[in-house]
């Protein structure tokens, strides 16, 4: 049986129904309508500052943790984030654009991608974003030359991979040598290019950036990267004479999706990254440099759930039941992506013990499978699902699939909602499509509307 209890921000109010950060979510669902995210205000801040201290006590040297904008890009929830001390770390310039927007300042914003255009780069040199990840070396000459040309110095950072297969997914796993990500450290290539970035009188590299994957529960392989980063510090001093004065140690740290997982804290996170990196930077005499984060789905995922409402149930005799909901594959592609799994209650029946298993779907032209096998209580039309753990990846992975409009989202602080982005109109889907003379020649042909239609779902 699922435990609500165990998702921050979740509880279950005398009569049955599902709270989350303070609210009733069946209230929430009326007020809004659905398929809705809600974000915990509250939960947001409690792990921006749990991994801001988590590092700061078990690592001697200088720390900084980035909230990452890909898990959810809301220009609030970026803020709020900003708020908490955390820079940026921006995924393309689409999202270093939102964090300006959000009032971050761009010294404070780290820009990855594995391929920046030339643009990119440009437009990232004239707005001064702070620190440039290089991903190769024709990124790095690139850069090299736009910032000669334009008498800018950008801080660098170079992404090197550390050769650790992490046990995760395989689209997740960054860090192994069999990947499109970075510059491996085995066989010199990462220390070649690092000599050749000293050389370059435009381009200050600050140090290095490494990354094994995401939602990585086993402790082991953070350590393991750690010494290999560490001894990769070290042949550096040894080689070049460099010390990087920063170290990117990546993360995207584990987030709790099933309430029955095994779920490491963020102390034992940050004694395998941090303690494991210093303690072997002391034994090689190498002074510490400052150590970087990026949590990823650990600080936006479990501040976040997305309610539905229950349509159709079937059941197959001798097979399964299915549970239909008006959400799915457009708001939510990450199962279909990788097998993401998540646990869910009826909202307005959160204590009641389930009578089956049920395999929850959505609306779309395909399985579109949301969470294969689900213990539920009778679920009936018109029932309010709450699927836990959908704050980071679902909202910035979203899409118009099917011609689904985007859901709003919600932020809570102390029970009270107010909405941070608002749901898509059926006016919105077409706003971009051009209608060409040929087309409004053609026999058929029917005038837009000069005024988008009104949405047909939420506000």
């Amino acid at each position: 049986m699922i435990t609500p209890e165990k998702f921050p921000g979740a509880e279950i109010d005398p009569t049955g129904v599902l709270r989350f950060g303070g609210a009733d979510t069946l209230a929430l669902a009326k007020k809004y309508r659905t398929p809705l995210y809600v974000m915990d205000e509250d939960v947001l801040r409690a792990n921006c500052r749990e991994f801001r201290r988590g590092f700061e006590a078990a690592y001697p040297g200088e720390t900084r943790v980035l909230y990452s904008a890909k898990a959810m890009t809301a220009l609030e929830v970026m803020r709020t984030a900003a708020d908490e001390g955390l820079g940026l770390d921006a995924s393309s310039m689409g999202e270093v654009r939102g964090a300006l927007l959000a009032g971050i300042e761009p010294g404070e914003i780290y820009l990855h991608g594995g391929f920046k255009k030339e643009q990119d780069l440009r437009d990232a040199l004239r707005l001064g974003v702070g620190t440039i990840v290089l991903d190769s070396r024709d990124e790095a000459l690139t850069l090299e030359r736009l910032a000669r040309a334009s008498k800018r110095k950008p801080a660098v950072l170079l992404r090197v991979t550390p050769g650790i297969e992490a046990h995760t997914h395989h689209f997740i796993q960054t860090g192994r040598l069999d990947t499109k990500f970075g510059v491996p450290i085995a066989g010199g290539a990462a220390l070649s290019l690092i000599a050749e970035i000293l050389r370059s009188r435009s381009l200050e590299l600050r140090g290095f950036h490494y990354h094994i994957g995401s939602q990585i529960l086993d402790l082991k392989p953070y350590r393991e990267a750690a010494r290999r980063a560490a001894d990769f510090i070290a042949s550096l001093k040894s080689r070049l004479g460099y010390v990087p004065a920063e170290v990117n140690a990546g993360g995207s740290f584990p987030a709790r999706y099933s309430s029955r997982q095994a779920l490491p804290d963020v102390r034992r996170i940050a004694r395998a990254v941090a303690g494991e990196l210093s303690a072997r930077l002391r034994e090689s005499g190498v002074p510490l440099p400052r150590l970087v984060v990026e949590p990823g789905r650990a600080i936006a995922g479990p501040a976040g759930i997305t309610l539905y409402t229950v349509g159709p149930v079937k059941t197959v005799p001798g097979v399964r039941s299915y549970v239909i909901v008006d959400g799915g594959l457009s708001d939510n592609p990450r199962p279909a992506l990788y097998g993401a799994a998540y646990e869910a209650v009826i909202a307005g029946r959160a204590s009641a013990p389930p009578d089956g298993n049920y395999r929850v779907c959505g609306s779309h032209c395909e399985n579109d499978v949301l969470i294969k096998s689900l213990p539920l209580p009778s679920p009936r039309p018109g029932d309010v699902l709450a699927v836990f753990t959908t704050g980071a990846y679902n909202f910035s992975m979203s899409s118009n699939y099917n011609k689904f409009p985007r859901p709003a989202v919600v932020m809570l602080k102390n029970g009270k909602p107010r909405l941070i982005v608002k749901r898509e109109t059926d006016g919105d889907l077409f706003a971009m499509d051009v209608i060409t003379r040929r087309a409004r020649a053609t026999r058929g042909y029917r005038r837009p509307m000069k005024k988008s239609p009104p949405p047909t779902t939420g506000k």
